[in-house]
């Protein structure tokens, strides 16, 4: 279903707030008895719900809603927090008749983990007015997980989760060993996340930016300067003059030789 702003859920009651590590391969098949938020610190889990798949790692976070039929298989151990509360019965009615899964991008914010950590030590102490302060703290966390969600999904925000590794490329587009998964780490983020958000600011995926990052700067050297192709070809980062030759050809629709001999005549 398409998400909903969860700072828009009127809590009721908290049902239990804990702290789980399933090894890898666990696999359970239940219904949801409470709406819950599933929060991985670390690892990863598959959570389908008719043809429906929705993953949980540290970029992203789900919300259950009570009534929800679903399995859920561990892709990858690691630490999870899972805090199972109730709404009220009007709102899940409405909002969620028939149950439902809502994913969060939060980026691995670590905001959110520890929100999540202090609002299970009040769940834990159990002390004086522990219900209310419980929910105070779980609808701070909510408004976290909203406020990096929607952040996470503008232009701007997703441009700020990448920004390092673009002025990375730009500065060491030289280097043979710019791949995605480098990327990514070098962002703090999953390889799988760090793709779709650049190829939402950029319209394309990595390999294609770095490419085109590295013909504009071919172009410039064959105008600018007396290297020869091979020589060029390393310079901007390529492995070879033949594949050099092939990509720039491909983007431009011209050889490099044929590129400057153009620019040349031109001007």
């Amino acid at each position: 279903m398409k998400n909903f702003d969860i700072s828009n859920l009127r809590l009721s009651s908290i049902s239990d707030v804990r702290r789980v590590n399933h090894g890898k391969e666990t696999e359970v098949s239940t219904t949801a008895s409470h709406c819950a938020l599933v929060i991985r610190k670390s690892g990863s889990s598959i959570y389908t719900v008719g043809k429906s798949s929705y993953t949980a790692d540290s970029d992203t976070l789900l919300f259950i809603a009570k009534g929800t039929k679903y399995s859920m298989s561990v892709e990858k151990s690691g630490e999870c927090t899972v805090v199972e509360f109730d709404i009220t019965d009007e709102q899940l009615g409405k909002e969620f008749p028939d149950g439902s899964v809502c994913e969060y991008m939060t980026a691995g914010d670590k905001s959110i983990l520890k929100q999540a950590k202090s609002l299970m030590q009040y769940y834990g102490l159990r002390g004086p007015a522990y219900n209310s302060k419980c929910l105070s703290e779980l609808y701070s966390l909510i408004t976290q997980i909203s406020t990096i969600h929607a952040y996470n999904h503008s232009l701007a925000g997703k441009y700020g989760l990448i920004h390092a590794s673009v002025k990375f490329i730009e500065a060491n587009y030289a280097r043979q060993d710019l791949y995605t998964p480098m990327l990514a780490e070098l962002s703090d983020i999953g390889e799988t996340y760090y793709r779709s958000i650049f190829l939402a600011v950029f319209n394309m995926p990595p390999a294609r930016y770095i490419q085109l990052y590295r013909v504009g700067k071919a172009k410039e050297l064959l105008l600018n300067s007396n290297q020869s192709i091979e020589e060029i070809a390393v310079a901007v980062g390529f492995a070879n003059a033949s594949y050099f030759c092939k990509v720039f050809k491909n983007l431009t629709g011209n050889t490099p030789s044929e590129f400057a001999h153009k620019c040349r005549s031109l001007g």
